[in-house]
């Protein structure tokens, strides 16, 4: 029986992936660097740990991952105050679902600055119980650990969840914790890997409450 559903944040929640390769380009491009797009589909779901490395590691950039990072969320929360927008069917389906009882979650590897400013920013935080952020867990996805981590926190067992995913490491994390796990793949992926979900739609839109309650 489905107890929780478990929200990514970043492609599932809001339309941040676009924001997230303008804030890299804008860092780069300070360091004359043209932005490579098979950098792009390796480091969509990572943790900021993760994602730094890969990027300093990439372009050879002289400052520390911390320093990338930091220089990254000060460019990213410019970019959400002005252009960030939540993904259509969101409201919708996380109303009905707190409707139906289900207990929410959300579970994202952006750091808890930039998600408390997305929750502030739409007034999302009613509807989530638990709140987890990559800064919370060692192993970012592909790894299990913030599935279990948040199951944990909500007190059911992984069985017990659904998650909605964008990113094929979010998928494996999910059903690596021995989740259901709903795909909503970011369009710019390779579309065959998100096979190994137990749901793929198009949209979230296309996502219901009889959906979820189907899959248990």
């Amino acid at each position: 029986m489905i107890k929780a559903v478990i929200f990514d944040m970043d492609g599932v929640m809001i339309d941040s992936e676009p924001l997230w390769e303008k804030t890299e380009r804008i860092l780069l491009a300070k360091r004359g660097i043209d932005y490579n797009p098979t950098y792009r589909d390796k480091i969509v779901g990572l943790n900021q740990n993760d994602s730094g490395r890969l990027m300093k590691e990439t372009f050879n950039l002289i400052e520390t991952v911390e320093e990338i990072i930091a220089e990254r969320i000060e460019i990213l929360l410019d970019l959400y105050e002005k252009e960030l927008e939540l993904m259509p069917g969101l409201l919708p389906i996380l109303k009905g679902l707190k409707e139906s009882e289900f207990l929410l979650a959300l579970a994202s590897s952006s750091p808890i600055r930039v998600i408390n400013f997305v929750l502030d920013k739409f007034s999302l935080r009613k509807f989530f119980s638990v709140v987890v952020s990559g800064d919370f867990i060692e192993l970012g996805k592909p790894h299990p650990d913030i599935y279990i981590y948040t199951a944990k926190r909500l007190g059911i067992e992984p069985r017990e969840c659904v998650v909605i995913e964008d990113s094929i490491n979010g998928v494996k994390a999910a059903k690596g914790a021995g989740m259901i796990c709903i795909a909503v793949p970011d369009k710019r992926l390779e579309q065959r890997e998100f096979q190994i979900a137990d749901l793929v739609v198009d949209s979230l839109g296309m996502i219901s409450v009889e959906a979820i309650k189907n899959l248990g």
